[in-house]
């Protein structure tokens, strides 16, 4: 009886978030034009506004949050900075990380995800970029050969939206939507970083 009642709550939950899940692929955050591109590669880019703090201010703040992500959770071994010029204003790295696409006490389904992670900091300003997007999926990784992909082979409008311009299975509902939430998330935590700038 205890089996059976587990059993059925496991499935309640499971339907319960079906919904929302639904939801969120009809967002039109994740639809045509989500994914820009310039020459045909995939780039993220958007410049905010942080009133009274100067560049040095930014700069500082902005150093100090790209070096977390090279030190976090998720954060794999190809992590490094690639170029602090403060007189400048440029803050680089090169970034691995773990973009997991579900996980639970059954399931750890996710890709190895490499970027590279721009800041150009001005008075007041600052642009963020994230470009040179590829993906490591080990369960592609059939033949012992390297499988990285490239954003551009996988979530742009071409690659993960199907003919009604609906989210793929593969490249849409996984990938493309798994890197433009965490996309989002880095650019958020980025304007909380300069906006906290002391």
């Amino acid at each position: 009886m205890k089996n059976i009642i587990l059993s059925f709550t496991f499935i309640l939950s499971f339907f319960s978030l079906l919904p929302a899940a639904a939801q969120d692929y009809e967002n039109p955050k994740y639809l045509k034009g989500a994914v820009p591109t310039e020459n045909g590669v995939v780039i993220f880019s958007e410049t905010q506004s942080v009133e009274g703090k100067s560049r040095q201010q930014i700069y500082t703040a902005l150093e100090a949050y790209t070096k977390s992500l090279l030190k976090s959770e998720v954060s794999g071994t190809q992590c490094r900075i690639t170029e602090l010029t403060p007189e400048q204003g440029i803050i680089a790295a090169s970034i691995e990380e773990e973009l997991t696409f579900k996980r639970n006490a059954w399931v750890h389904d996710y890709s190895r995800f490499f970027y590279q992670l721009v800041f150009e900091v001005k008075d007041g300003t600052y642009t963020a970029t994230l470009r040179r997007i590829r993906y490591l999926y080990s369960k592609m990784d059939m033949t012992g050969v390297d499988n990285t992909m490239t954003a551009e082979d996988w979530i742009t409008d071409k690659e993960a939206l199907n003919k009604k311009g609906k989210l793929n299975k593969i490249g849409g509902r996984k990938f493309r939507f798994a890197t433009i939430n965490r996309k989002d998330e880095i650019f958020a935590n980025a304007l909380k970083a300069a906006q906290a700038a002391k």
